[in-house]
Parts: structure tokens; sequence; C-alpha cells
């Protein structure tokens, strides 16, 4: 049989949720790093015919494209951009990681 004079109860319930993400900054990167990194990776990345470091220097140059700091490239240049880039991407992608700690129910 229900009693009445027992409800309503009132808990405090306690617990801990821990958050890690990487979607609290937009991006640094210009539109122009951007560009660099996604034409060499192409050219990287390509199935059929990829291309070296230096060969993909050369090619930028004779495009007349610069590094971000004014510079010719060179095979290291290309090299820092892609590796740079990639972990970027990495960073970027990455799963959120969600942690619930120990729950306590208590009444009051």
């Amino acid at each position: 049989m229900w009693d009445c004079k027992t409800y309503p109860k009132q808990w405090v319930v306690r617990f801990s949720v821990s958050i890690i993400t990487t979607k609290l900054w937009e991006s640094n990167y210009t539109g122009y790093q951007q560009y660099l990194f996604d034409r060499i990776r192409t050219l990287k990345e390509d199935i059929l015919t990829p291309m070296g470091y230096r060969s993909i220097s050369k090619l930028l140059n004779n495009e007349g494209y610069k590094t971000p700091f004014g510079t010719p490239f060179t095979n290291s240049k290309v090299f820092s951009i892609y590796q740079k880039g990639l972990v970027r991407l990495e960073r970027i992608n990455r799963e959120d990681i969600v942690e619930v700690g120990d729950v306590f129910i208590e009444p009051v």
C-alpha cells in the first residue's frame, strides 16, 4: 500500500563529466597556407603518379609560388608543410573524449 507521508522525497545526484576536445578553436591557417598544403598533399598522394618533395618544390617555384614567408620552395620546406599539415589534420579530426565519473545518489 502506498504511504503518502513518504513522498515527495528529495535526492542529490552528484557526478563529474570530463570532456577533452579540439573543437574549441578556429583554424590558424591562412587561405594561402591551406591552398599550399592541399596542393602539396594532392601532388604527394596522387594514386597514379605521386611526386617527390624535390619535384613538387620545382613545380611550385616554376608556377611562381612562394612559401608563406616569401622565400622560394625547397624540398625540405615542402616536406615541412606536408608533415605539419598532416599533424594539424589529425588534431582537428581527433575524436572527443568524454568521461563520466562515479554517480552518487544521496537523500537530502
